[in-house]
């Protein structure tokens, strides 16, 4: 084109330009068109099976026995005889107190004894010597009344005197402390040298457990004491067999029985104290421990069951994805009830069978073409919750 040209041809010219651009990108738009391949999805068949509902609660375990070992005289500290920490049996021997003080007063007790039996053997004699001569009128019934009493004060006197040396031996006995049942001795409170007294802070001196079997207390609401208490008295049965988890997630071997629930609703916390008993043959659980104490609540017969992450929640409402025979997925309301391990319990919308898809957070929408991989849940035996 030259210049001179008419306006006319120059736009004639623009236009069939632009055309032949347009044309050009449409050509490419439609070149770069991809099928993409199915989306490979995790999923599960729904399963039906007799499910437990267990209930888990913060625990703590205690000695069948905790008794802190008090002393029950003042004195030094002169020996320990027991390694802190060690088992120790009934009888044995822990502390041993300074008993000077003790010993001198079981002396003195003794000495107060000796004279008043002298003076009771003294009375005595008197009063053998004036019974006959008063009923033969030698002496006056006056003299006779003195002399029985006394020969009564005077027996009074030793019995007084033997329960004053019988308690001074007693307390001598108290300066060595002895072990009061077999266990486990802790920490000792006081040294060698230490001044102990039979009240106050000083007054204890160790703790000893009995942990042949071992205590476990934990609380539960009134919500869930109500909900237990009115079950049928068949179902009591199991609800009192509980089960420990450590604190290392293992569970403990042996199973304990519920001994007691507290006699009231604590109007601190709202809660209730239950405790159960556990055998302890091999010592493995100690006082102090936190655990969970595991009851089992309720059994929700031929129950249908998928995985927790199989379900999606928003407020109230639960959806699902159910692989169509097409190999699509479709969304599907269900209702809930409780869980159990990494179960869900699913009471309204799917059946025994029925295949559920595990999307994850992948961005799967309804009718989304799928390659079905399935997984095997649950592998073995549904855990427990």
């Amino acid at each position: 084109m030259k210049y001179g040209d008419s306006p006319a041809l120059l736009r004639r010219s623009v236009f069939v330009l632009i055309i032949s651009l347009v044309a050009v990108m449409t050509g490419c738009k439609k070149a770069a068109v991809v099928t993409l391949p199915p989306i490979q999805v995790n999923v599960v068949k729904a399963v039906q099976q007799d499910v437990p509902i267990y209930e888990d609660y913060v625990a703590q375990t205690y000695g069948m026995a905790d008794v802190d070992i008090r002393a029950r005289v003042e004195g030094w500290v002169m020996e320990l005889k027991f390694r802190e920490g060690s088992k120790v049996n009934k009888g044995d021997l822990l502390y041993v107190l300074d008993d000077i003080q003790y010993k001198t007063r079981v002396d003195r007790q003794a000495s107060e004894l000796t004279n008043a039996e002298a003076e009771m053997v003294r009375a005595k004699g008197e009063l053998s010597r004036v019974k006959p001569l008063a009923e033969l009128n030698a002496l006056s019934k006056q003299d006779l009344d003195n002399a029985t009493a006394a020969y009564n004060a005077a027996e009074a006197q030793v019995r007084a005197a033997q329960a004053s040396l019988d308690n001074a031996k007693i307390e001598l006995g108290y300066t060595r402390v002895r072990a009061p049942f077999d266990g486990v001795i802790g920490i000792s409170n006081v040294r060698v040298g230490d001044y102990v007294s039979r009240a106050g802070t000083t007054s204890v001196l160790a703790t000893i457990s009995s942990i042949n079997a071992v205590r476990v207390r934990f609380q539960v609401s009134e919500r869930e004491y109500l909900r237990i208490a009115q079950r049928p008295k068949a179902d009591l049965e199991s609800a009192k067999k509980v089960q420990l988890i450590l604190s290392d997630g293992s569970m403990y071997p042996q199973t304990g029985q519920v001994n007691f629930a507290d006699r009231e609703i604590d109007p601190k916390t709202g809660t209730l104290t239950v405790e159960a008993a556990f055998p302890n043959p091999n010592g493995l659980l100690r006082p102090g421990l936190f655990v969970k104490a595991r009851v089992l609540i309720s059994t929700f017969p031929g129950a249908i069951m998928i995985p927790q992450r199989a379900v999606f929640q928003l407020q109230h409402l639960s959806q699902i994805y159910v692989v169509t025979d097409s190999s699509t997925l479709k969304a599907s309301a269900v209702e809930t009830g409780p869980k159990s391990g990494d179960g869900w319990i699913i009471t309204k919308g799917l059946n025994a069978g029925d295949k559920v898809a595990i999307v994850g957070t992948m961005a799967l929408t309804p009718n989304s073409k799928i390659e079905v991989i399935e997984m095997k849940w649950p592998e073995e035996k549904q855990p427990k919750q």
